[in-house]
């Protein structure tokens, strides 16, 4: 093993849309709505994907509630508000870096989340390369996203490590050879000792 590839949503960054979402103090029921119609939606993918601009985005929340309009307007407005530092993810970076491990992130992100949260993500400026789904039009786990990684960066599967929160992600990265690990939050600590 001599590579490591990181998903960078909840596990090199967090992905907190819940709390993020309570932060405009809604009723309950319109935070479960909004959460229904933006975030727990198929719709999400779609940015992702990066098929569709920014207004037909936010267009296809809307009609999932259109009642809540300017609501889900006020949300998207700031929805970089959904990702959050992490406090091991520098230090793990270091320690596989420190192992001479060449490091990747392939992540399934809309180009519009990416441009708001640059600065969060300031770290991925250290790795040796990466693929946000919007670049290439597709997402996990459709394997056509892993195969782009692997031979854009002539990465050999049998020796990456494949981190993901999402065990789907993860059989997919298995079935092209990688090893993969199911993330969990204590996986960081443990490795490094602590």
């Amino acid at each position: 093993m001599n590579t490591v590839i990181f998903d960078v949503g909840n596990v090199l960054a967090g992905y907190d849309w819940k709390s993020y979402l309570r932060t405009f103090q809604y009723p309950e029921e319109i935070y479960e709505r909004i959460g229904n119609a933006v975030f727990d939606n198929e719709d999400w993918l779609e940015g992702d994907i990066g098929r569709i601009s920014m207004e037909e985005w936010l267009k296809l929340f809307i009609e999932n509630a259109p009642d809540l309009e300017q609501e889900i307007r006020k949300v998207i407005g700031g929805f970089e508000g959904t990702i959050v530092p992490l406090s091991y993810t520098e230090e793990w970076i270091a320690y596989f870096r420190s192992l001479g491990y060449k490091l990747y992130y392939l992540s399934n992100y809309s180009r519009e989340l990416y441009e708001r949260t640059r600065d969060k993500l300031s770290f991925l400026d250290t790795f040796d390369g990466g693929i946000f789904s919007y670049e290439v039009k597709c997402i996990k786990p459709d394997e056509r996203i892993y195969k782009i990684l692997l031979d854009r960066y002539s990465i050999c599967p049998k020796d990456a490590i494949f981190y993901d929160d999402r065990p789907e992600n993860v059989e997919a990265a298995v079935r092209l050879g990688m090893k993969g690990i199911v993330f969990r939050q204590d996986i960081p600590l443990q490795m490094m000792g602590k």
